[in-house]
């Protein structure tokens, strides 16, 4: 019978048989792999400050009208009697309230206010300019601040009269004589006296009224008087 020493030697090996794999399989599963360190991103570059538009007045002017609140024509000089319209494109000027003031010969005339609700903002106001407003019309675009950001001139020209249109001539073949008027026919002439034919008298003498008669008498007017 194999003795102590040599059984031991055997379980031993056999030991380290059963031992071996375990060991291998236990260190190919068990290593750690470990991921390469994650790419950093890149630091965004600051962006510039948008810039702001300064305050003005992009488009303007006089027109006949509004449509689409787009003006339909440019006006620079009209006759009085009709209604005119300013239009005006704002830029750069959201939060503020900007004027139209309206002048005639540098009197005032008209102002209205529009708030700016953003940019570009389109305000228009208007006048009606009767026959008896013509003269230099100015509008003045002002901002809250007291400050000019744009001022235009219209010339309204006085209303001429239309010249008096001649009459109509008639054709001859329509032509017709006036009917005579009774208040207008020519009177009769009047009849001349009858000649006469008598010889004519002298003239007479002019009578005289007879002289109050006074009774005779031989006795003096004294005596004659009543008493």
């Amino acid at each position: 019978m194999p003795d102590m020493y040599t059984k031991t030697a055997i379980t031993l090996l056999l030991t380290g048989l059963l031992i071996q794999p375990v060991l291998a399989e236990t260190f190919e599963h068990g290593s750690i792999t470990v991921p390469p360190p994650a790419a950093s991103s890149p630091t965004p570059a600051p962006q510039p400050p948008v810039a702001t538009s300064a305050p003005s007045v992009s488009r303007s002017g006089f027109t006949t009208a509004i449509s689409g609140r787009e003006p339909i024509d440019q006006l620079g000089r009209i006759s009085a009697g009709q209604q005119v319209y300013y239009f005006t494109e704002l830029n750069g000027l959201q939060g503020h309230v900007i004027t139209h003031k309206w002048e005639r010969d540098g009197a005032f005339q008209l102002g209205l206010q529009f708030p700016v609700g953003g940019s570009p903002w389109r305000v228009n106001s208007s006048k009606n300019i009767t026959p008896n407003l013509a003269g230099s019309w100015t509008v003045t675009v002002q901002n809250d601040d007291g400050s000019i950001l744009k001022q235009e001139t219209l010339v309204v020209d006085p209303v001429i009269p239309s010249p008096a249109q001649p009459l109509t001539q008639i054709p001859p073949d329509m032509q017709k004589a006036p009917a005579p008027r009774p208040d207008l026919a020519t009177p009769p002439p009047a009849e001349a006296p009858p000649a006469n034919t008598e010889p004519a008298k002298p003239d007479a003498t002019p009578e005289t009224a007879p002289a109050e008669e006074q009774p005779a008498t031989d006795k003096p007017i004294w005596e004659t008087l009543p008493r």
